[in-house]
């Protein structure tokens, strides 16, 4: 097999083109599509309510600045609905969210994940709201943020009150209440911990101690004043919930407010889900590696603030041999429906020496670390092609590599990728670094580029 250097773009371009053509796809990708419209004066309205004006205006009024749960629910519980997706064939509930009014023409705010199966199927689901009082409304779907977890729906009725998005700054520390309807069980407010933006995080969100529960996705977490500081999205544990910042939702309502004809919503999905990755992998291509030695090799360490890293060593003796491990990943992914996340971003090295074992049984051991592992982020193998690799030999900074690099691509959001590479160095008996890197919702060229970035910036001491 010819050898060359990692610096020719033959076996990248070789396996573009290849894998290209056996699918069908063309090279090019489509670009987002961004809209920009003035925000009507209603959203004005929402946007900057203070507390001098709210009554003329109809936000709700919170007596005291330091109000407890009960007057916050008081003053908010009728703005704040349940959100159900029914199945139109047998007319019951097929799952359930929670929603607040945004404005005076009757927009309700909620999770993307919330209204994801109507999306999809909209011949099979319709959405309407639940209030307090137990009446029902129907509603349609205005606009979608797939990568911050948001949706603006439309009730179609005018609201005399709506709840305002704060504006100013809270600290660490102070109390904030979350709003929504866990379980079915009816409306409930939990009070909790602001404890700012999760550090080490791909996306922003807003780190709250307080218990969510399944069915008060969409609904508002509200400071002392009644104002919306963010949106209900996900918990990771008992006291350890997460918010959608508020700002997201803003800029949500403004892009979108005046746009009232019928969308495809799928194409906008697949649109965000381009840029996002876009704007991650080419702050990664941007950064420079900063080398970081184990034992006789040295490899790019952290190389983003938003990834999180991690080390461990293994070395038993009736193993034979030692290993010393380095994980970086992104900790953050992407709802894009029940069967698909996205946002997935590793990279992996294992330094394995040993002092027992011969060349062959040392190769033998290499063989069992080349793999490149299962993706898990899909649960349809349906919505993705078959998965199309490349290997070859190739020479990086004066060592010779074996390199594997696998693709497959997303059938519905055309122009994303599922990648992966593994590559193990060949020069040595008794030593030998194994180097794994993988990403999922990204476009072949970035998968690639960041790939070669990577491994571009290992090399050797010995």
């Amino acid at each position: 097999m010819k050898r060359q250097a990692l610096t020719s773009a033959a076996p990248m371009a070789f396996f573009l083109e290849n894998y290209a053509a056996a699918n069908g796809r063309s090279s090019q990708w489509a670009s987002p599509i961004v809209h920009v419209i003035a925000m009507p004066a209603y959203l004005l309205r929402a946007l900057f309510c203070g507390l001098a004006i709210m009554l003329a205006l109809g936000c709700p009024t919170v007596a005291a600045e330091d109000a407890s749960a009960k007057e916050i629910y008081e003053a908010t519980q009728n703005l704040v609905f349940q959100i159900r997706v029914i199945d139109v064939a047998s007319g019951d509930k097929y799952s359930i969210g929670s929603g607040f009014l945004v404005s005076a023409d009757g927009y309700l705010a909620t999770n993307f994940h919330v209204v994801a199966s109507f999306v999809y199927e909209p011949h099979k689901y319709r959405l309407e709201y639940e209030l307090q009082d137990g009446s029902t409304g129907a509603l349609s779907l205005l606009a979608t943020d797939v990568v911050n977890d948001l949706a603006l729906l439309v009730t179609g009725k005018s609201s005399p009150e709506f709840l305002p998005l704060a504006m100013t700054r809270i600290s660490k520390g102070d109390r904030i209440y979350s709003m929504g309807n866990p379980r079915d069980l009816g409306m409930t407010i939990i009070e909790g911990t602001y404890n700012g933006l999760v550090e080490e995080s791909r996306l922003q969100k807003i780190l709250f101690s307080g218990s969510l529960n399944p069915g008060m996705s969409g609904g508002p977490a509200l400071d002392a004043k009644g104002e919306v500081v963010g949106i209900n999205v996900s918990k990771a544990g008992e006291q350890i919930s997460f918010l959608v910042p508020v700002s997201h939702l803003a800029k949500l309502i403004k892009d979108n407010a005046s746009i009232l004809v019928t969308r495809d919503h799928r194409s906008e999905i697949t649109a965000a889900l381009l840029a996002e990755q876009e704007q991650f992998y080419r702050a990664l291509l941007d950064s420079t590696p900063t080398p970081k030695p184990m034992g006789s090799i040295q490899v790019p360490g952290k190389l983003l603030e938003s990834l999180n890293c991690w080390g461990h060593t293994v070395d038993e003796e009736y193993n034979h041999f030692q290993a010393v491990h380095q994980h970086c990943k992104s900790e953050d992914q992407i709802y894009v429906s029940d069967s698909l996340y996205v946002g997935d971003f590793y990279y992996d090295y294992e330094l394995i020496s040993t002092e027992e074992l011969n060349r062959f049984q040392f190769y033998h051991l290499l063989e069992s670390f080349f793999d490149h592992g299962a993706f898990s982020n899909i649960n349809d193998k349906d919505l993705v092609t078959d998965i199309q690799c490349y290997s070859d030999v190739v020479r990086v900074n004066q060592a010779n590599w074996k390199i594997s690099t696998c693709l497959r691509g997303y059938r519905e959001h055309e122009g994303l990728y599922d990648a992966s590479m593994a590559m193990v160095s060949i020069d040595f008996n008794d030593i030998a670094a194994v180097i794994k890197m993988g990403a999922t919702g990204v476009s072949a060229e970035n998968a690639l580029a960041v790939f070669k970035h990577i491994a571009g910036a290992v090399s050797w001491t010995r």
